[in-house]
């Protein structure tokens, strides 16, 4: 069951039924509960398993690190304030910390990334004529979710940010929550943990808002992003039939693609979590509105940012590796550069580690790096930036300037489409030699737009225009709260047309893995 399919829909109705009228208010949690296991069930019934083993290490790691804290307190009380009792209960915790991370983190390693380790032993065993088989895994919907989901939960509890969760099954409800589970968003505990167990009242405004949002999901979705997606396969898959120009266009088309589905997605869960009065973190803030790639990073998948920014980028930056690579810098670049040093390595790294997050393949490690190598770039040449600037008479505020920034950010985004883009690493390398190559006028429409019909394309480009100007909109002030303000027969105007288009002009078939792109990661 996807979340863009009937059976969802019917799924939702009856959810709410049970939920506001059934169920005892300080029980609607468990409601939430029996609901989010029985759709992941539904949507992944092959490999339950890994996520109650996650679910149970993740509690058992919160009870160990709460005990310590409070053996630590206790001794504190009885025998006062210590150094030495500090630093022995602080090294207790790390190591229960450590072990319980790396039990979690070693399933995701193996399920998803076990065949590319044996791979790239074999690169190795191959230079003495020896090979390991390489073995079938299959990574189990979610995973690189909720994995993450748990280790932000134990390193929070780590570092005192809360007290543990003692009930595991609100604890597995937190990590299976249904509108979170395959695609996100990486929740924090403090922020939605406490909406989940809070029985919700029935309140007409969450049911109108949350539909708004599900209807605003379903167009981007169904009458975008799955009118898009078989053009953008086509082109990367018969690149080589095809001139550099419009395999220029095919990264960008992915780049809009990859937007409309996987914020579609996230309107779709956010509204259906708004039904039952829960608001999840929000995950993209008009990405396409941004003026250089680290802003566009802000904006685009934005609770994984924060995740490695919070628990990868600040620790890698403050450890004596990254301090001794700032002394190193400072004494052959200067102090300006040698600054910047601790933050150019933990990026790289980062980045790195994003990349692979994504897929356990060098195309991904390689689209990971190249984008931490050109915000490292910026950050380096700042101020010859400035001066450049200063030099040629460019002002800051200038509308012109803003709008070359924001056209030069989206295709600097789309060019590095060039390593995902393609099926596997070597298509991806042969993909970038194509561009090179095959430099001559595409043959006609049908190639600029393989797969789409002349009425297609208006219909497209005029959706395209109308999620454009919605973001215009948002960036300024909700759009929902100016919605809200018209009148009665123009908010229903504005129901009634979107949902005409998805019933009229939606594609209700898909093949991806989850019913959209972000599911297979």
């Amino acid at each position: 069951m996807t979340v863009n399919s009937l059976p969802f829909l019917l799924f939702l109705a009856g959810l709410c039924l049970v939920y506001y009228l059934l169920c005892p208010l300080r029980f609607r949690w468990t409601v939430l509960l029996a609901a989010s296991v029985g759709f992941y069930l539904l949507a992944c019934a092959a490999s339950p398993v890994y996520l109650f083993l996650t679910s149970v290490l993740a509690w058992a790691g919160g009870l160990w690190l709460d005990r310590l804290e409070q053996a630590f307190q206790a001794e504190k009380a009885a025998k006062g304030p210590s150094p030495s009792l500090t630093k022995v209960y602080k090294a207790k915790k790390k190591r229960a910390a450590a072990v319980m991370i790396i039990a979690i983190l070693s399933m995701l390693l193996v399920l998803k990334y076990g065949g590319f380790f044996v791979r790239i032993g074999n690169s190795v065993l191959a230079l003495g004529g020896l090979a390991l088989p390489v073995p079938s895994f299959l990574a189990p919907l979610g995973i690189s979710y909720y994995t993450l989901i748990a280790i932000g939960y134990l390193l929070d509890l780590y570092k005192n940010r809360f007290r543990a969760q003692r009930n595991y099954a609100k604890l597995l409800l937190f990590l299976a929550y249904f509108p979170q589970i395959t695609q996100g968003p990486f929740s924090r505990y403090q922020a939605t943990a406490p909406q989940l167990y809070e029985g919700h009242r029935f309140d007409y405004h969450n049911i109108s808002w949350g539909c708004q949002r599900m209807l605003w999901g379903f167009f981007k979705k169904l009458v975008v992003a799955d009118r898009m997606q078989p053009m953008v396969s086509q082109i990367f898959r018969d690149f080589e039939q095809l001139s550099s120009i419009t395999c220029l266009l095919g990264c960008v088309y992915m780049t809009v693609w990859m937007y409309a589905d996987f914020s579609a997605y996230m309107d779709i869960v956010a509204g259906a979590s708004e039904l039952f009065g829960v608001h999840i973190e929000e995950n993209f803030r008009r990405p396409f509105l941004s003026k250089s790639l680290a802003e566009f990073w802000r904006r685009w998948h934005i609770t994984l940012g924060a995740w490695f920014r919070e628990y990868m980028f600040y620790p890698l930056a403050l450890t004596p590796t990254a301090v001794r690579f700032g002394k190193m810098g400072r004494r052959r670049f200067g102090v300006r550069i040698g600054k910047l040093f601790p933050s150019l390595f933990a990026l790289f790294f980062v980045w790195s580690c994003t990349g692979f997050w994504h897929d356990a393949s060098w195309r991904y490690i390689f689209w990971g790096m190249a984008n931490g190598v050109v915000i490292i770039g910026a950050m380096v040449l700042e101020p010859q930036f400035a001066a450049a600037k200063g030099f040629l008479h460019i002002r800051e505020d200038s509308r012109w300037w803003n709008a070359f920034c924001i056209v030069r950010t989206f295709l600097l985004v789309s060019i590095l489409k060039v390593f995902p883009g393609p099926a596997d690493t070597r298509s991806s390398l042969r993909f970038i030699l194509h561009l090179f190559t095959a430099v001559r006028m595409p043959a006609g429409w049908p190639e600029l737009l393989p797969g789409l019909t002349l009425g297609d394309g208006v219909f497209l480009a005029f959706s395209l225009l109308l999620i454009a100007a919605v973001d215009l909109i948002q960036e300024r002030r909700p759009v929902r709260d100016a919605l809200a303000r018209k009148p009665l027969a123009v908010r229903w105007c504005c129901y009634l047309f979107l949902i005409a288009a998805v019933l009229c002009m939606g594609c209700f078939q898909t093949s991806l893995a989850g019913g959209f792109a972000y599911a297979q990661y």
